[in-house]
C-alpha cells in the first residue's frame, strides 16, 4: 500500500478546516453551496439541524490530516 503525501494531507486539512468554520461562523455560504449539491447528500433540514456537528467534525478531520502531513514532512 503506497504512503499518501503529507502535503496532499495538509491540503485537504486545510479545506476541511475551512469547511468546517463555514459551517460555524457563515451558514448562510454553506447554505448557496448546498443549493448546487442538493441532490447528492445534503439537504436544507439536515444542514440546519446539524450544521455545527458538521462544522466541529471538519475542524477535527482538517487538524488531524494538517497534524499527519506536517508531522510526515517534517519527519517527526
Amino acid at each position: 500500500m503506497t504512503e499518501i503525501n503529507p502535503y496532499l494531507k495538509v491540503f485537504f486539512g486545510l479545506v476541511f478546516i475551512l469547511l468546517g468554520l463555514g459551517y460555524i461562523y457563515k451558514p448562510e455560504a454553506i447554505e448557496r453551496v448546498n443549493r448546487l449539491i442538493k441532490e447528492t447528500f445534503l439537504n436544507d433540514s439536515y444542514v440546519a439541524l446539524h450544521r455545527k456537528n458538521w462544522g466541529f467534525l471538519l475542524l477535527l478531520i482538517g487538524g488531524v490530516l494538517i497534524y499527519m502531513g506536517v508531522s510526515r514532512a517534517r519527519g517527526w
